[in-house]
């Protein structure tokens, strides 16, 4: 009997630990699918991380500087060695005058000269001493590099605002959807009210197929919201670099980030040297004034140094091992200068287009200048546009809605047509959806004044 009962509960503590592994398996797939939450400054700083175009701008600030060493060593030593080998199969024959060894005037012997194995090693140093070109070309890689590092910044500026108009987009999307959603109900439960007094002879026929009509709508305008949620999301993940095929929810709401906003930004203090995309032009101009420095050093001259050592050996046999044989040293120290005379006009012509070209870029940041300062004003009036019309749609919304509960409860009585009734919910939309808008198009107003700013 002991043993019915202990197979009996070891069969309920197997049942049971099965039932805990089925559980566990079960909560590890659903912590597997997790979504992972994003506040905007989350999907910012993760975007700047992973973003293709951050992450190849970054890159090339890392190229620019690995340019800026190679330019360097330029002008560093330079030190090659080498070594040759010869094999003299058949030695050069040279006719020498006879009587220099007491034969007959006018008559010559036949004399060979050299070793059949010949070989040498050498190393050679050159150095450069002056070159006028050579030291503005580190100046400009110097230059060069600092540029890539304001396109960085541009870069990271771009994407913060796509990501943040993003995030917004998907905001604007949730709403409209919910909105729909909500008056979708109201409306379904109003035409099953208008059904049931049509049936029972209190409602004509028309007023079913009214809010019908208006529930069709309401049901596409649903359809395409939850569509346009989906893309929203797309659209925020392929920016953020995540992955199209990845999942993430957004933690903030319109109400939240509306909450946040204050006005200081339309009394802020614009400088406009210190905006990044004044900052590539000014860097670019550098870039255009040290093009022309270096054109006109082109007519200074050019001094290097050099030194030289060989070790030769000449040998009748392929012995070039043998630690008995010879090798000649030999050592060379020289020094090179290269003077430019005539060049048929090629350097002026250099010159005058790189002047052509300096001239142009401070054109453009100048004209940069008044245009960001421009865009700074645009930019606080489009704010304060987009705030009013927040706060007049806001007012709106909650008259549409008044108006929508008084005429649901007089449809409900009878007292009104459904044709009015129809009217009311697509005001009550129309004023959600506007309201909704306007709480977007405030957030972009206020994202395009930073960029604008340059905060972002």
């Amino acid at each position: 009997m002991r043993t019915k009962a202990y197979s009996k509960m070891r069969r309920i503590i197997v049942y049971t630990a099965s039932l805990l592994l089925v559980a566990a398996s079960g909560n590890a797939q659903v912590a597997t699918e997790k979504k992972s939450a994003f506040t905007l400054a989350e999907a910012q700083k993760f975007a700047i991380e992973n973003n293709t175009n951050v992450v190849n701008a970054r890159l090339d600030v890392i190229a620019a500087k690995d340019r800026v060493k190679e330019n360097a060593a330029m002008g560093l030593p330079q030190i090659s060695a080498g070594a040759t080998y010869t094999n003299n199969l058949q030695l050069m024959t040279t006719l020498i005058p006879a009587e220099f060894f007491g034969g007959e005037a006018g008559t010559y012997l036949p004399v060979k000269f050299g070793t059949q194995h010949n070989a040498s090693a050498n190393i050679i140093a050159n150095q450069l001493l002056f070159n006028g070109p050579y030291i503005v070309g580190l100046q400009a890689a110097s230059t060069y590099k600092d540029l890539t590092q304001r396109n960085l910044n541009k870069t990271e500026a771009d994407l913060k605002e796509a990501v943040a108009q993003s995030y917004y987009s998907i905001l604007l999307s949730e709403a409209n959807r919910d909105a729909f959603s909500k008056n979708l109900k109201t409306m379904r439960e109003r035409l099953e009210e208008t059904k049931a007094l049509f049936e029972n002879g209190f409602r004509e026929e028309t007023d079913v197929n009214q809010i019908q009509i208006s529930v069709s709508r309401l049901e596409n305008e649903y359809i395409a919201a939850k569509q346009m949620v989906e893309m929203s999301y797309r659209f925020l993940v392929y920016r953020m670099g995540y992955g199209l095929d990845s999942n993430i929810v957004i933690t903030e709401s319109l109400d939240e980030i509306i909450g946040g906003l204050t006005k200081d930004l339309l009394q802020q203090t614009f400088n406009v040297t210190k905006h990044y995309d004044y900052e590539i032009l000014n860097t670019q101009e550098k870039l255009a004034f040290l093009q022309v420095k270096m054109n006109k050093f082109e007519y200074l001259p050019t001094i290097s140094a050099y030194i030289n050592h060989q070790q030769i050996a000449m040998r009748n046999s392929f012995n070039f091992a043998d630690p008995n044989e010879n090798w000649y040293p030999a050592t060379m120290l020289g020094f090179k200068l290269d003077i430019p005379i005539f060049s048929s006009g090629m350097k002026r012509a250099k010159i005058g287009q790189s002047k052509v070209e300096l001239e142009k870029a401070r054109n453009m940041k100048s004209d940069l200048s008044n245009a960001l300062e421009l865009q700074v004003q645009q930019a606080r009036i489009n704010f304060r546009t987009a705030y009013q019309k927040y706060l007049n749609e806001k007012s709106n919304i909650d008259l549409s809605q008044k108006i929508f509960d008084r005429t649901s409860i007089k449809f409900k009585t009878g007292l009104v047509s459904s044709l009015e009734m129809t009217i009311a919910t697509e005001q009550l939309t129309g004023a959600q959806t506007g309201y909704i808008s306007t709480m977007v198009e405030l957030l972009n107003a206020k994202l395009a004044l930073e960029k604008s700013l340059g905060n972002l």
